[in-house]
């Protein structure tokens, strides 16, 4: 099922010293991508494209050392710098599609929340295609999938398109409440329950 319909940006309301009203637009986009976070037992998320880290950084204190935290940047060179920054986290250098070899080479069966550090709807379709398909394969049945999107891509053929796609993948994608005072203003989608892998309609 797909949906636009407007969510809080954190979804409900969590727990934690950054959990506040007056957070800045790129700090309340990144309290929406951690949304899905289980708030207890053993889970693993996995963060792709990481960047500097303020993400990372939300996921390490949402898990308190419960479970696995990969963050997978396909960067070297910022790769080394969350490693510096974070060294009680896995860093891995790879990039999206890679997702399945890195999970099984770590022996993990499956990932609770895969989290995208930025918009794929830019990303050439066969990229997207794949990392996408990684993502929905390596996902627990219950499992979810956040990613941001700025708002003046929304309407765009390639952010439509790639609309589409996850509604062939995911069960339900829901479109946040837009963040209108990051720099562009963006949203956050919420994709849950990833379907039964089938080859994803390559047509516009």
């Amino acid at each position: 099922m797909t949906s636009d319909r407007a969510t809080l940006p954190g979804g409900p309301p969590r727990r934690g010293p950054w959990a506040r009203a007056g957070a800045s637009g790129p700090r309340r986009i990144a309290m929406a991508l951690t949304a899905p976070v289980p708030e207890s037992g053993p889970a693993v998320v996995v963060e792709l494209d990481a960047y500097e880290g303020e993400v990372t950084a939300l996921v390490r204190e949402l898990l308190g050392g419960r479970g696995r935290h990969l963050a997978v940047e396909s960067d070297p060179v910022r790769a080394a710098r969350l490693s510096l920054r974070f060294p009680d986290i896995e860093v891995v250098t790879a990039d999206a599609a890679s997702l399945p070899g890195v999970l099984a080479g770590r022996g993990i069966a499956a990932a609770d929340v895969v989290i995208a550090g930025r918009s794929w709807a830019g990303l050439p379709h066969a990229k997207r295609r794949a990392s996408l398909a990684a993502v929905r394969e390596v996902l627990s049945p219950a499992g979810a999938f956040t990613a941001p999107g700025p708002l003046h891509a929304r309407f765009r053929a390639e952010e439509r398109r790639f609309r589409r796609m996850l509604g062939v993948s995911f069960e339900e994608v829901v479109a946040g409440r837009t963040s209108w005072d990051s720099l562009p203003p963006a949203f956050v989608l919420h994709c849950r329950r990833p379907r039964a892998l089938v080859p994803l309609n390559s047509s516009p």
